[in-house]
């Protein structure tokens, strides 16, 4: 299975929910393509260099700065608030 993660924004709840969650009227996130042919894209296929690579990561859109330390904020709070883990050995 391949996918691909794109930004989305959500206007009178136009994207659907295929699971029992309902959307918000208006929202931005993530939405996740799944693909079940486990192939890569088929407009470009996969990279064969490392150079081809690069030029692909280097067209992805990045998170500003601001954004992008919230975010790790966000993970390091969270982890910080999970109980610590038992050795399954205890």
């Amino acid at each position: 299975m391949s996918y691909k993660t794109l930004e989305v924004e959500i206007e009178n709840g136009r994207i659907i929910a295929s699971g029992a969650e309902t959307l918000p009227g208006r929202a931005r996130g993530l939405l996740t393509l799944l693909s079940e042919s486990g192939g890569t894209d088929t407009r470009k296929g996969p990279a064969k260099t490392g150079a081809e690579l690069a030029a692909r990561l280097a067209a992805i859109k990045k998170l500003p700065p601001e954004e992008a330390e919230a975010f790790a904020r966000d993970i390091e709070e969270a982890r910080a608030s999970l109980p610590p883990l038992k050795s399954a050995w205890d």
